[in-house]
């Protein structure tokens, strides 16, 4: 993955991502136009690979991530100018969020241990102007009559996302009812379906904040027929997400010590019979750019604790880019092909413990039984094989192993 702050777990970032991926779709059956070629020449730039050899403990990495995604963001507003009335250019701005430039200047002393966004130094004052910018241009988004149901969902999502992380950066508390002047005015201007994908999102975040706030919203909602239907709807399809999640938690707890499956490299993995031992069952892929940032941090702890009892597997979501017209044979070859690059980027990372692969990406059979919605998803089991902790990731890795091995 070429963009650290790619949300391939948001839920508008890989829908994004995944129209970034096809951007001459809409010409496919006739000469590509101008605007064609200059939109394909922006997801180029998204598309810029890694220099061979560069990895997330090199500054260098990180400078050169900061560059293309200063060029794709000065790449999307230029295609958004020289076609104004082109609704792809919403495309444009609402990646570009997903995949903000830092504005890097330098390096904290600490990134020589912990290479990692929060150990960056950033030009502040260039940091908010953008922000500015893209908050103008997804407002927009989310205003415009044309915009469909992925581009106004995905600048909302945007907008309350880079809106949290400046508050937690600043240290300040998130206030969502900032944004209810912006929401009124897409419930009154478009006043149907359209608006649902910002009320849906503006209600989940109030709801957090003020479950009273957010009923009397949604109560104010009733007064408009066609919201109230949809809004109806989004709340039975919230209602059946969450029971699936519940679900899905209930069959992780109850079954991921049970995992069983013979590796990329032929060893065979049970994790029943690593009881005992601390293991940290890890989903990610070779394109997850924030698995490969959290990459270093595994395999510190790994190093200084396996000797102790603990332990890495790693299941992996690759993507072998298949289109469903691939003959049998080709299917073949972009799998091994697949299974190769991962297993050549484990050795080449270091990284020695067993790998899960089916080349299924986001089908991949135990994030489908386990219900997996984003990576990293790390699960960390205690001696008796218990999930005792999903959320430790950076030093809180190290401090829970130490605990579970009761060091």
């Amino acid at each position: 993955m070429k963009k650290f702050l790619v949300l391939v777990a948001c839920l508008f970032g890989a829908t994004l991502s995944a129209i970034a991926q096809s951007p001459g779709a809409t010409a496919a059956a006739a000469p590509k136009s101008q605007a064609d070629l200059d939109y394909e020449a922006v997801f180029a730039v998204w598309r810029t690979p890694t220099p061979e050899g560069l990895e997330p403990k090199d500054p260098a990495f990180w400078e050169h991530q900061d560059k293309t995604m200063r060029q794709f963001a000065a790449a999307g507003r230029a295609f958004a100018e020289k076609y104004p009335a082109d609704p792809r250019r919403y495309n444009c701005w609402v990646q570009s969020s997903f995949t903000r430039p830092w504005f890097l200047t330098g390096f904290k002393p600490e990134f020589a241990i912990a290479p990692r966004e929060t150990n960056l130094v950033v030009d502040q004052a260039a940091l908010a102007a953008f922000r500015a910018e893209q908050a103008r241009l997804l407002t927009i988004v989310i205003e415009s009559p044309d915009a469909n149901p992925r581009q106004r969902g995905g600048a909302f999502f945007a907008l309350l996302a880079d809106a949290r992380g400046a508050a937690r950066a600043a240290g300040q508390t998130f206030d969502i009812t900032v944004y209810r002047p912006l929401v009124d005015r897409v419930v009154t201007t478009l006043a149907d379906e359209r608006v649902m994908p910002v009320v849906e999102q503006y209600v989940g975040a109030l709801r957090q904040q003020s479950p009273e706030a957010a009923a009397a919203f949604e109560a104010e909602m009733q007064a408009n027929p066609v919201i109230a239907a949809a809004l109806q709807t989004a709340v039975e399809k919230q209602k059946a997400e969450a029971a699936k999640a519940a679900e899905a938690a209930k069959v992780r707890a109850a079954e991921i010590g049970t995992i069983q499956f013979t590796a990329a490299d032929g060893r065979e993995v049970d994790v029943a019979a690593l009881k005992g031992k601390v293991v940290l069952i890890d989903f990610w892929a070779t394109w997850c750019g924030p698995c490969i940032a959290e990459l270093p941090n595994v395999k510190k702890v790994y190093a200084a604790y396996h000797d102790q009892g603990f332990e890495v597997i790693g299941i992996t979501l690759e993507n072998p880019g298949l289109r469903g017209k691939e003959t049998p044979e080709q299917v073949a070859e972009k799998m091994a092909a697949a299974k190769r690059k991962m297993l050549d980027f484990a050795v080449k990372q270091e990284m020695p413990w067993p790998q899960y692969f089916d080349g299924k990406w986001w089908k991949n059979d135990y994030a489908e039984k386990f219900g997996i919605q984003a990576i990293p998803a790390m699960f960390l089991l205690d001696k008796e094989g218990r999930i005792a902790a999903t959320d430790a990731r950076g030093e809180k890795l190290e401090a829970e192993v130490k605990r579970l091995l009761g060091l």
